[in-house]
């Protein structure tokens, strides 16, 4: 599976969610939370990541609009929010250094914590200006999901036998940068020019939205 086992996954738990729909959430939510509590390491990622992420997957499709309304309530009382989020960043790293993350239960419920905390935070952060190349990057996510593979692999290879940096932190940041731009300069060159624009457009036969076929020759990002 690689590095793009979480692209496969989602469709995994998309699968799995739908096959699933006439069964009683609250069952199946259990056996999802047993899933990651357990500790299941067979050696196969698919069967692993499966275990430990698909009740996280699952409970954003159950709680779904629960989750805009909390997004809603963070953004309306920033002060609170950001008091959660220090809370949070303490507990958190209480637990995680003092080596109980892994526990289980543990792990679920700072799991859940760390997606509220994401919501909270990504929320406060998205409507400031700072946040525009975010907000851009959020909308076109499918370029870095399609496009990061090869120029993270160069850089890391390039930054690997150069031997100029020595400290792994420094290298992953600078590959994980190099995952992220590469994609973007390589869809930047895709408008300019013209060509390879199917690698990011998706075909018209898989468009399910009428609007999106109005806009002509405009591009449409493919997520």
């Amino acid at each position: 599976w690689g590095t793009l086992w979480f692209i496969y996954h989602l469709a995994l738990f998309l699968v799995v969610t739908r096959l699933l729909k006439n069964v009683p959430w609250l069952l199946v939510w259990g056996v999802a939370a047993a899933l990651e509590i357990l500790p299941i390491h067979t050696g196969s990622v698919l069967i692993d990541e499966f275990a430990s992420r698909f009740v996280y997957f699952y409970s954003g499709y159950l709680f779904a609009t629960h989750v805009f309304r909390f997004a809603d309530k963070a953004y309306a009382d920033r002060p609170t929010a950001l008091l959660g989020l220090a809370v949070w960043a303490v507990l958190n790293g209480l637990l995680a250094f003092g080596g109980y993350s892994d526990l289980p239960v543990v792990s679920l419920a700072l799991g859940f914590a760390g997606v509220l905390a994401i919501i909270a935070g990504s929320t406060l952060l998205a409507r400031t200006p700072l946040a525009a190349p975010l907000s851009w990057l959020g909308a076109h996510t499918i370029v870095i999901y399609l496009a990061f593979f090869l120029p993270m692999v160069v850089s890391r290879t390039i930054l690997l036998k150069a031997g100029l940096i020595a400290d792994v932190g420094t290298i992953s940041v600078l590959v994980t940068l190099a995952g992220i731009i590469g994609p973007i300069v390589l869809y930047a060159l895709v408008e300019w020019s013209g060509w390879g624009r199917f690698l990011f457009e998706r075909p018209s036969w898989a468009r399910i939205d009428t609007a999106r076929r109005e806009r002509g020759g405009a591009m449409v990002a493919a997520e």
